[in-house]
């Protein structure tokens, strides 16, 4: 299982994203798509109410020959008995309606739940018979509460006796949200469940609740190639916005095939690259702080970025990466006119620096982050032995504004 899984919390994808991400992954060499979008409401709280046709013949309709097989996931663990025979006939009814239309992959999501004693007992007897009621014919994984760490909990012990072992159990990595997953990481968490390999619920390009500032736009990184078989599967979650996470997905794609996923983020990202780079690598900021140390060389590369980035435009990324696009283009003009200020000397740097410094008080956003940011929050949690969230020091993202780096240069020197 090679492929993504639309996971995150926000507004779903339309039907039109789906089908477009879907077909530009299946030509890369993925093989799957999984609908479980939180914020749908059929989905997590209101799982027992059933879809409307038109709902059903989309999904269906994505499964098409040479595409990604289709998915479908359900989150029934804030409010489901788990063996209330009348709560289990309700979820597979729900279930049914999507296999009746052809879809054979389903998922069970028990993620994000409170945590409490022969919780894991519980789910692992859910999945068994779950799995059991869907028969040959449909294939099931499971997400479960804990599923974060590199070491075996109480709730792991419960589940790993439970189920199935045909059935893939979903993992994020020693966190929610990791910079780094490593194949030794990969060996921890198999380990702790009897020796099963993990399906990697890989968080990355995604951008919801605590990452909403940020638009992850550039390539896989952190990703060793030894880590893909350690695997037994593979979903990336991507971000809100569709168009802009395909190159980040190609690049995951490239790195499953064992292909370079630097050049393949390259091919995809096209004309979109110095809006991707301003958002989502160090290229700007490396470049500001070799051209502050004197290099002019630097200062001549960054200006040349400069005014690409101050003229850059959404083009197919679309109205979703629109305040990312605005941003970039406020920051790289105040950018500009910090270089020409130190440009300047004496009397000219001084009059040229009051331009800097207004444009600079009119950018300093707080809603999106742009040129490596001004600091904030990440999921970077993990969970202790009993499934309560800890935090990890990746949580706190240090501020590393190459705007703020060029302005507090420009003071310096006045």
């Amino acid at each position: 299982m090679r492929g993504i899984i639309e996971g995150f919390y926000g507004t779903p994808w339309s039907w039109a994203e789906r089908r477009s991400v879907s077909e530009a992954l299946a030509a890369a060499g993925m093989d799957t798509y999984v609908y479980a979008p939180k914020d749908d409401p059929r989905h997590r709280e209101r799982w027992r109410e059933p879809y409307g046709d038109d709902f059903l013949d989309a999904l269906a309709g994505l499964d098409q020959p040479g595409g990604l097989r289709t998915g479908f996931a359900v989150s029934p663990g804030l409010s489901i008995e788990c063996g209330s025979a009348v709560d289990r006939a309700d979820l597979l009814a729900k279930i049914t309606q999507v296999t009746e239309r052809g879809v054979t992959l389903v998922g069970l999501c028990l993620d994000d739940l409170p945590p409490s004693p022969g919780l894991g007992a519980r789910h692992g007897e859910l999945t068994a018979w779950l799995a059991d009621a869907l028969g040959d014919g449909v294939e099931l994984f499971m997400v479960p509460t804990h599923y974060t760490g590199t070491s075996r909990t109480p709730y792991l012990d419960e589940l790993d006796g439970r189920v199935p072992a045909d059935v893939l159990i979903g993992w994020t990595g020693r966190l929610v949200v990791n910079d780094v997953i490593t194949a030794g990481e990969a060996e921890g968490w198999s380990a702790a469940l009897g020796g099963r390999r993990p399906l990697l619920w890989d968080n990355s390009p995604v951008n919801d609740a605590l990452m909403a500032a940020r638009l992850r736009a550039g390539p896989m990184r952190g990703r060793a190639p030894d880590l893909v078989a350690r695997l037994g599967g593979y979903l990336a979650n991507p971000m809100i916005q569709a168009a802009a996470s395909l190159p980040a997905l190609l690049s995951a794609a490239a790195w499953l095939r064992g292909a370079d996923p630097m050049e393949a983020w390259v091919g995809a990202v096209g004309g979109q690259r110095v809006l991707a780079e301003g958002c989502d690598t160090d290229v700007p900021l490396v470049l500001g702080r070799r051209a502050v140390d004197g290099d002019p060389g630097a200062s001549a590369e960054l200006r040349a970025w400069l005014e690409v980035a101050a003229a850059c435009d959404a083009g197919p990324w679309g109205d979703g990466v629109a305040p990312w696009v605005d941003q970039l283009r406020r920051e790289s003009a105040v950018c500009l006119a910090a270089l020409d200020a130190l440009d300047a000397a004496g009397a000219e740097r001084a009059r040229k620096a009051t331009l800097a410094i207004f444009l600079w008080s009119g950018a300093r956003s707080l809603t999106v982050e742009v040129l490596g940011g001004r600091g904030g929050i990440t999921a970077g949690l993990g969970q202790d032995g009993d499934g309560g969230w800890i935090a990890d020091r990746s949580a706190v993202v240090p501020a590393a504004s190459l705007t703020d780096l060029m302005v507090g240069e420009l003071a310096a020197r006045l």
